[in-house]
């Protein structure tokens, strides 16, 4: 005998628990509708492996006339249809839906490779490198074909060069684009730059060679340390992650990805990476690079900050109003409540003997 569509909701809770349970890293969103003996499963997903359960599971429905599954995977895209982008803008603003009023959740910078999930006229639902999903504007982006991204990748027809804080200028010496930290462009061989796209200009600042890039930027933690001191001052701003303002995990990841090492977006996804540390008394044990966690409530993670050496922190924080220092062994109001916040460290690079 069939039921109401309880237990094929039931069943779409499990799958989604299981295989996609969080949204900022996967799409499924799957409804169920009951006409008569007939029940049709309606939505969308990102993930191959929780569609193909959520079919085999609904196969072996039996007490329905009908069991129609139309959840459609995404990319959604006709055969002609460009799923791949690049940011072609110097920062990509990265919205919880598509609509400019949303919330930021995250930022990406130019030469970002993203992979279109879906369309909402002019906006495009994105995943970046580092698996986070959100909306951006057509306006930012640079739409083009996997071989077509993958030459931007590898920077076929020139090299791939690394913003530090540069700019890229018209003939006439006007400004294109200032590039944030991580931007990239491509160098082609008469020393001009090439955007995603096309525009090519004049570099001006601080670019780097992708390839040499680990010689100033080793994966250490001590390094890491150095390169978060040249933040400091940097302003707070949510789902931020460039010098133009950045939230306490956007400032971790844009630090560790400088140096080769690709973290989570999230400060609750980064307090799962890496390998737990023992602090000892007043922090006595964290090494620079070492990562502290922090909850407004009780196991719930909610903040990152960076040891430079034991109990002396560097990170981006209301508090502060932006990028600053703090001892969590101190004295100062603020430092008293980090401490009273404090969940545990973790360990992601070592440090040079």
């Amino acid at each position: 005998m069939r039921g109401d569509g309880e237990e094929v909701r039931a069943l779409v809770q499990e799958v989604r628990d299981q295989l996609a349970p969080d949204p900022r890293l996967a799409v499924f969103e799957v409804e169920v509708e009951v006409r008569g003996d007939t029940v049709t499963l309606l939505g969308a997903t990102s993930e191959p492996q929780a569609a193909q359960e959520l079919h085999r599971r609904v196969a072996g429905l039996t007490a329905w006339g009908q069991v129609v599954d139309r959840v459609q995977m995404l990319p959604e895209a006709d055969a002609d249809d460009r799923v791949h982008a690049v940011v072609s803008a110097a920062v990509a603003p990265m919205l919880s839906a598509p609509r400019i009023q949303c919330t930021q959740v995250s930022q990406a910078v130019l030469g970002s490779r993203l992979m279109v999930f879906r369309r909402d006229g002019r906006w495009m639902q994105c995943r970046g490198s580092d698996g986070y999903i959100g909306w951006i504007h057509a306006g930012y982006l640079a739409l083009m074909d996997e071989q077509m991204a993958r030459a931007w990748e590898l920077g076929v027809d020139g090299d791939v060069w690394v913003s530090l804080g540069a700019e890229v200028a018209l003939d006439d010496g006007d400004v294109m684009v200032r590039l944030p930290w991580g931007a990239r462009v491509v160098r082609e061989s008469d020393g001009v730059v090439r955007l995603p796209d096309g525009r090519t200009g004049v570099p001006g600042g601080e670019l780097v060679p992708l390839g040499a890039r680990g010689l100033g930027f080793p994966a250490d933690g001590a390094a890491i340390c150095d390169t978060a001191r040249r933040w400091l001052g940097v302003s707070y701003l949510w789902g931020g992650l460039t010098m133009g303002g950045v939230d306490c995990s956007g400032f971790v990841q844009a630090l560790y990805r400088m140096h080769g090492h690709v973290l989570p977006r999230d400060s609750d996804q980064q307090s799962r990476a890496g390998e737990l540390v023992a602090c000892g008394d007043d922090f006595a044990n964290l090494r620079p690079g070492d990562l502290l966690f922090f909850a407004e409530t009780p196991g719930q993670c909610t903040h990152v900050a960076m040891s430079t050496g034991g109990s002396q922190i560097i990170h981006a924080s209301l508090g502060n109003g932006g990028v600053a220092r703090n001892d969590v062994a101190g004295r100062r109001a603020y430092e008293r409540e980090l401490r009273r916040r404090f969940l545990w460290a973790r360990r992601i690079v070592g440090n040079r003997e």
